[in-house]
């Protein structure tokens, strides 16, 4: 665990509340351009995916939309129900979960790519352990995952938490090899020019024989 995640005092967010409140700075109602991006590039082919805090659902419809079998997941009662109406009016199968993700995974499958659009730069501050735990759990040798997390070097007020090269690296190339490590404006509909991140795709080694 890197140091700036075992000394700073945080507590899981109350993500229901988020919604309740108003839009939340993360909520566009669009697919991240940046998954557009990723995808287009063709380096992940369909298959089974979970997405890890799917708000609204989205990005979970667009995947869906784009071939890929979705499981998307998230503690937000109000999140999901508007995901489950989102899918419908799109016509896609995605099968949503409402819960605690920790406690999903400790039955799951595991997946051919897991998605998180910002649940990794909240989660690693007061549960990194748990969470490398679960990328363990869900993905296999070979097996993608594609991180989306706020990114050093920008002051802007109302950002998304930000985390470092370094600590990417440290964090997270225990489970991994990096495909790509590279900059990305997060869409917000606080800010017209988005918010600096960092697009992080991975992929579990696979197996030598």
């Amino acid at each position: 665990m890197s140091k700036s995640s075992q000394t700073r005092p945080y507590s899981p967010p109350d993500w229901d509340a988020t919604y309740r409140d108003g839009i939340p700075p993360w909520e566009t109602g669009y697919p991240s351009s940046e998954l557009v991006s990723v995808l287009d590039e063709g380096v992940i082919p369909p298959g089974k995916t979970l997405e890890v805090g799917c708000g609204t659902g989205a990005d979970a419809v667009y995947l869906a939309q784009r071939g890929f079998e979705v499981t998307a997941v998230d503690s937000s009662p109000l999140a999901v129900e508007r995901a489950h109406s989102r899918a419908e009016l799109a016509g896609v199968p995605v099968r949503f979960v409402l819960g605690d993700v920790f406690e999903f995974v400790r039955t799951a499958e595991r997946y051919d790519f897991v998605y998180d659009a910002g649940f990794y730069h909240f989660v690693r501050r007061y549960d990194l352990t748990r969470y490398v735990d679960l990328l363990w759990r869900t993905t296999r040798p070979g097996s993608f995952y594609l991180a989306l997390a706020g990114s050093v070097g920008e002051e802007a007020e109302g950002g998304p938490p930000q985390v470092s090269e370094e600590e990417i690296r440290s964090e997270l190339a225990r489970l991994f090899e990096f495909v790509h490590l590279r900059h990305f404006q997060f869409e917000s509909p606080n800010r017209d020019e988005g918010y600096l991140g960092w697009s992080c795709l991975m992929r579990r080694p696979q197996i030598a024989r």
